[in-house]
């Protein structure tokens, strides 16, 4: 795994990717609601196998990085770079609350609410701003889905940070 830090012109892929999964797989920011413990892997780059040795749910995808030069001031001594990332949480009816009802939704809220509080927290959009990863902004989606017969619920953030990079010669 890569360590957050500033985004070069040489890193701008790998370095704004990791920025963003290393605060959200941060467990004090965004707890796993079936794991105190922090031992599951809950924080992926792409959709686990369902297989024998599958954690379970809830998980969150984190997709890569889509980097993209927004604008250019007209002498060309600024440029603008945006890094749009989408992030899915997937969360399953296969636990229940005190009344036995299905609580995949809560569990999806209560991660989605995590999340939120985590991007929104003054220290990480400075942390953010620092790293070159300014101007935030994001978009959430529900939706639901079958998955084994069961109810997945799915939760989508499209984040997308946007700040003055590099300067051209």
């Amino acid at each position: 795994m890569v360590n957050s830090t500033r985004i070069t012109y040489s890193n701008i892929v790998k370095q704004s990717y990791w920025n963003l999964y290393n605060l959200i797989n941060n467990r004090s920011n965004v707890p796993d609601p079936n794991d105190s413990t922090g031992d599951r892997k809950f924080v992926y780059r792409r959709i686990p196998n369902l297989g024998r040795n599958f954690k379970g749910f809830p998980f969150i995808i984190i997709g890569r990085t889509k980097p993209s030069k927004t604008k250019t001031t007209a002498d060309l001594s600024k440029k603008w770079h945006s890094f749009d990332f989408d992030l899915t949480i997937y969360s399953q009816d296969n636990n229940s609350d005190s009344s036995g009802d299905p609580s995949g939704a809560d569990t999806s809220d209560i991660i989605s609410n995590n999340i939120i509080s985590t991007l929104d927290n003054p220290t990480n959009r400075k942390v953010f701003l620092d790293y070159l990863m300014g101007s935030l902004e994001y978009n959430i989606d529900t939706d639901e889905d079958e998955l084994d017969g069961k109810t997945v619920f799915l939760t989508e953030f499209d984040i997308r940070f946007e700040n003055n990079l590099i300067k051209s010669a």
